[in-house]
């Protein structure tokens, strides 16, 4: 369950890849329900079930980024691999950093922006989330901007996260990846 020396454990790669499965679906039912007119229908919903699907995970990821930050300082990291250079592993920490504030700054920032804007929020569809910062144009409006800026921040993030991942593995050819993925062990 825990990180050895050389790998991730079974929880880290897990909370890792449910986050990325669920920021992914954030980027897809976000296109499609801003695309979606009122009244029609995209892959059988509606703007309205495609808001309240993006609402809901928006909440499920920053309870899991919450656990997932939690579980990082918990548990040690595996040592950095031994290819990486002092600036690469500065931007690694800073890349880290980035994402665990958009973790928290996007989803509180779009629930702000519902909540003040007075769209609420129905959890599921089966819940509908008391609004208790009530509504409040111009703290919709900033909130709204945050979630936005937050959201080009994070992709700018995870654009960078990917192509030291990326470069990395072609470079070196190391192996260094499959410490994260799912079902892999390093050697």
């Amino acid at each position: 369950m825990r990180n050895t020396p050389t790998r991730y454990g079974w929880m880290t790669k897990a909370l890792h890849w449910i986050v990325f499965a669920l920021i992914l679906n954030q980027f897809v039912a976000a296109v499609a329900m801003m695309n979606t007119p009122q009244g029609a229908t995209t892959g059988g919903f509606t703007a309205g079930t495609l808001y309240n699907w993006h609402k809901s995970i928006g909440l499920a990821i920053l309870a899991l980024a919450f656990l997932r930050y939690v579980w990082r300082r918990r548990t040690p990291l595996p040592d950095w691999a031994p290819n990486l250079g002092e600036t690469e592993k500065r931007w690694i920490h800073r890349i880290e950093n980035t994402l665990y504030v958009c973790l928290f700054v996007v989803p509180i920032s779009g629930y702000l922006f519902v909540m003040w804007g007075g769209f609420g929020v129905n959890l599921f569809g089966l819940w509908e989330l008391p609004r208790i910062p009530g509504k409040h144009a111009l703290l919709a409006t900033v909130a709204e901007w945050t979630h936005w800026v937050g959201t080009a921040l994070l992709l700018a993030a995870l654009l960078a996260h990917w192509t030291l991942v990326i470069r990395h593995q072609r470079h070196h050819r190391d192996r260094y990846l499959h410490r994260m993925l799912p079902f892999t062990h390093q050697k």
